[in-house]
């Protein structure tokens, strides 16, 4: 039996979602397809289009065997957290022989040689990444200079340095990269495999046949199409959850206000506690709240040359979700803590789960009643972290979603 992970948002599933499952039945042959998927807030810091269990149910239609959630301290995190997290989940499964994803290069071997550097961070490399952190360069730019000196030195690598500098700055590459560099890390039998990024760019906003995910998100959010006119981005099954669901999206006015109070509250203690806030940009918060106008606004008026529009989204994620440093510290200490709760799955598909049972301390949560007493102190801690999270979403959403205790021990059953 071949199983294979996936990790995504589906924000919305569309039809590239559509294209990764296809080719890991047909082109790799795989028997079983697990998702960890991220919850009801996603890595570019904001909520979801539609909750997770809309989510999970395009997923499981649309071809996917097991739904497993991400743990919101990862979802929101920078792209090392949120890949070492959800490597941890599939790792932890027992059951996963690979990681397919899809990057703009497509090229597993190139993607491994850049993540065996960072995981083994040879001294060279250290030393010319410390040298231009003292220079004045933000991590993320200073990283990539460093890969680039490293790897324009190594014996065999001849790759053109405008080239790889293109490979080092595309998002699906870097998050590639830092999947691999997880699976590295645990010293995982999980073995990577990415495929070329089809179809329109990241950010791109044209609607095709191969539109983004932000592309379908900015259709809708600026009324600019109707749901019908998104039949050629998206499988019908997930359309037709999109526009089932059309009265019960997250509303980013009503977060936007939620960020504003939750910033007025705590602006004389700082935000420092937060995950990713330093003491510079807690301190830029708390002298500009007076410039608040919504969420957007603000993430633009603080970005600056050291730290990316998309971090400050997060940052302001975690101040509201109440997402610390210290809780993700322990997490990391203990090779990223990650609880394995099953959002969704096929009737026939429950030996996906049976693995897990053999690992001491572990095991896949199905019903969340029981979480206390089947998780460690750690899961769980994480676990009402992310349950929190939720219910914060809801209070964003025009129509709520039922108290999760309340709710089926598993989602969506199909046969």
């Amino acid at each position: 039996m071949k199983t294979t992970g996936i990790i995504a948002e589906f924000n919305p599933f569309h039809n590239g979602h559509l294209h990764l499952l296809d080719y890991c039945r047909k082109e790799l042959a795989s028997d079983h397809i697990v998702i960890v998927m991220s919850g009801d807030f996603v890595q570019r810091g904001t909520p979801a289009m539609v909750d997770k269990f809309v989510r999970t149910k395009m997923a499981l239609e649309c071809g996917a065997d097991l739904v497993l959630e991400l743990p919101v301290c990862y979802s929101t995190g920078s792209a090392e957290y949120f890949a070492s997290g959800a490597v941890s989940i599939l790792d932890k499964l027992g059951c996963v022989d690979q990681l397919v994803f899809g990057s703009e290069c497509g090229d597993t071997a190139l993607l491994t040689q850049i993540a065996q550097i960072l995981a083994k961070e040879p001294s060279q490399y250290k030393e010319t990444l410390a040298s231009y952190i003292k220079q004045g360069d933000s991590f993320p730019v200073a990283r990539q200079k460093a890969l680039i000196s490293y790897l324009s030195d190594a014996d065999g690598f001849s790759m053109d340095e405008a080239l790889l500098k293109s490979v080092l700055s595309s998002p699906n590459n870097i998050l590639g990269i830092e999947y691999i560099k997880a699976i590295l890390t645990r010293g995982s039998s999980i073995t990577p495999v990415t495929i070329k990024r089809i179809g329109e760019g990241y950010n791109s906003t044209e609607i095709t046949p191969l539109s983004s995910a932000s592309g379908i998100r900015s259709a809708i959010a600026d009324n600019d199409l109707s749901f019908d006119d998104l039949g050629k981005a998206m499988p019908a099954p997930s359309l037709s959850l999109l526009k089932e669901n059309a009265g019960r999206m997250a509303d980013i006015k009503r977060f936007s206000d939620l960020v504003y109070y939750k910033l007025l509250l705590e602006k004389d203690n700082g935000y420092t506690k937060y995950l990713d806030v330093t003491e510079d940009l807690s301190n830029k918060i708390a002298s500009n709240l007076e410039k608040y106008q919504d969420f957007d606004q603000f993430c633009s008026l603080l970005k600056s040359k050291d730290i990316a529009y998309s971090r400050i989204c997060r940052c302001l994620t975690h101040i509201v979700l109440g997402i610390t440093s210290a809780a993700m510290d322990e997490y990391k200490a203990n090779n990223y803590t990650s609880f394995v709760r099953v959002l969704g799955m096929k009737a026939d598909s429950s030996v996906l789960l049976r693995p897990i049972g053999d690992s001491e301390g572990s095991s896949a949560l199905t019903n969340i009643k029981n979480a206390a007493k089947e998780l460690t102190t750690a899961e769980y801690s994480q676990f009402k972290e992310t349950l929190f999270a939720t219910e914060i979403y809801n209070s964003i959403c025009p129509v709520k979603n039922a108290n999760e205790y309340r709710l089926k021990q598993i989602i969506y059953s199909f046969t």
